[in-house]
């Protein structure tokens, strides 16, 4: 198994803000088009002031050009709204400080009634720019009331000074505050619409929101990403024993031991009722399936001595390999997760299309635990031969597209999908070191990987699986006889088999092995196509062929 990423690496899943709260109208686009148009009343006010009733003494071409720059500054603001960053926002209000104070000094006017507009900029400011950025602005208030007090000299220059930057730093503040208390009911709320009340995890509409964001984030950096879907299993027995107060106790229990057994980055959440999910960010999808088994197994033991026992079924499917989307991946957990209930429930099952599709028709057939310890088993054997879970399910994918290339009737299609899932089986009879092994077999050796076709039968035929027990027992049978364990030849072997032997050698030669490199798709085809009529059924061999290049093949692969 893959280590997860070291707690350092770790990112915490950030806050989720709507388009109502208020940062949504600190925007820079927003808060420019705000300015430019602040910057033009004001101008425009300035000018028809200066042309009705202009102050004594006033420098009337000096605040015309102060007016005339204000307008113009907001004009440029209003025309860039779209391209204006936060550093050019900043700019604006120096700007706007500056002006103000040489209309200060334009005016003559030394009753301290223009130095007020400092204090406008500085509400602005604090409006707009988040945290540290209202310091440049507030920073050239002071020094443009500062320079224009020493040319003007009003009496008490320095008293007028510091009240006037006192009142602008004052109104700044409260605004800052004020602005923050607002995003912070904002974000209260915000996040109780998307939390469960109950088990204070993200309830079904914080988790979408979280699902995709984390897909997107994934694409990005083609890292895994994968999802369980938990459900309690019988959960209206816990109901009617304890009534609705012992059962939300028992969810809220559950969903402690959700954050308990998940890391600090997994998103944990309730879906509704009795269904939860986790997301698990740089997660395998093996990975995903020990959280599983530990969540299932720790909810076993700690409700076991209850008044009411409980148990957990889970769905795991992981981003790329089960869906891009969102809707994807909740479908695939959803069906993994319903794979799991008609297996016997308390038990984990990874998503694959193939023994999804095939357990709803098996399950009416037999006993469903027989089965899931099977599949269990066949991916076991995967792993501890390659490393991965995909050589079998690879196998069942090829032996259900050739079966369709042949027209075979669709149950005989899915129960092949199954068989092919579940042809190594007997492979559990043989030692890693004959598996494993790099080299050529001895011939002790040879006979103990021979075996595993017999075993496998017998293991199958055991769980009532009498056709695909046939099936697998004659996978390594060739067409002229000499294959093994009999050494049927031609009509002798049946079909089913004769099309397991043709998908398992195509997925074997098209993979890294232990004891050879994978090989591209045509020259595989090359090797079958030379092997038609001595090892393998030429009929078998070009209807794979034509379903792998095939666009149905692509469907029926995907």
């Amino acid at each position: 198994m893959r280590p997860w990423p070291a707690r350092a690496h770790l990112r915490v899943i950030p806050r989720l803000e709507n388009v109502e709260t208020l940062s949504a109208l600190t925007d820079a686009r927003v808060a420019s088009t705000f300015l430019g148009a602040a910057y033009c009343f004001g101008s425009l006010a300035g000018l028809v002031v200066l042309a009705v009733a202009a102050p004594p003494g006033a420098d009337r071409p000096g605040l015309a050009a102060v007016n005339g720059a204000a307008l113009a500054c907001g004009l440029l603001l209003i025309a860039l709204r779209g391209r204006v960053t936060r550093t050019g926002l900043s700019a604006a209000f120096v700007a706007g400080a500056a002006l103000v104070g040489l209309g200060l000094v334009a005016s003559e006017n030394r009753a301290g009634v223009y130095e007020l507009f400092f204090v406008w900029i500085a509400l602005e400011a604090a409006f707009f720019l988040r945290g540290r950025e209202t310091v440049v602005p507030l920073a050239a208030i002071a020094i443009s009331a500062g320079v224009a007090f020493a040319v003007e000299s009003p009496p008490g220059a320095g008293a007028l000074w510091a009240a006037t930057v006192g009142t602008a730093v004052l109104a700044g503040l409260v605004v800052g505050w004020f602005k923050g208390c607002v995003q912070n009911l904002i974000d209260r709320l915000a996040d109780a619409a998307r939390k469960d009340p109950l088990t204070e995890l993200w309830n079904r509409r914080g988790f979408q929101d979280v699902l995709e964001a984390e897909l997107s984030r994934a694409r990005r950096t083609d890292r895994p990403l994968s999802l369980l879907v938990v459900d309690l299993d019988h959960f209206k027995l816990v109901n009617d024993r304890l009534g609705h107060p012992g059962g939300d106790a028992v969810l809220k229990s559950f969903g402690a031991q959700m954050r308990r057994l998940t890391r600090g980055v997994d998103v944990p959440a309730r879906l509704g009722g009795e269904e939860f999910a986790v997301l698990l960010p740089e997660a395998e999808k093996h990975d995903a399936f020990l959280v599983a088994e530990r969540l299932r197994r720790a909810a076993k033991a700690a409700f076991a001595d209850g008044p009411a026992p409980l148990t957990v079924s889970v769905g795991v499917a992981c981003h790329p390999d089960d869906g891009d989307g969102a809707d994807d991946l909740l479908r695939a957990g959803d069906q993994a997760l319903y794979a799991a209930k008609q297996l016997g429930r308390d038990r984990s099952v990874i998503y694959n299309a193939d023994v999804v599709a095939g357990i709803g028709q098996e399950a009416a057939r037999q006993d469903v635990s027989q089965l899931s310890s099977l599949l269990l088993l066949a991916e076991t054997i995967d792993v501890r031969y390659s490393g991965t879970a995909k050589h079998s399910q690879a196998v069942g994918r090829y032996a259900r597209a050739i079966a369709a290339e042949l027209e075979l009737p669709q149950p005989a299609v899915e129960r092949l999908a199954l068989a092919g899932v579940l042809h190594d089986v007997g492979k559990i009879g043989v030692s890693d070191a004959v598996l494993q092994k790099p080299g050529p077999l001895d011939d002790a050796e040879t006979d103990e990987a021979r075996s595993h076709p017999e075993l496998g039968a017998r293991i199958l035929a055991g769980a009532n699986l009498g056709d695909l027990a046939e099936w697998v027992f004659a996978h390594h049978e060739r067409v002229d006889g000499s294959g093994y364990p009999l050494g049927l030849n031609g009509e002798q072997i049946p079909l089913e088999a004769r099309i397991l032997a043709v998908a398992d050698a195509f997925e074997a030669m098209t993979s890294e092995r232990p004891y050879s490199p994978a090989l591209p798709r045509d020259e595989a085809a090359a090797e079958l196509r030379r092997c038609a009529g001595t090892q393998f059924d030429p009929e078998v061999v070009e209807a794979l062929l034509r379903a792998v290049r095939s666009e149905r093949a692509a469907a029926t692969l995907a």
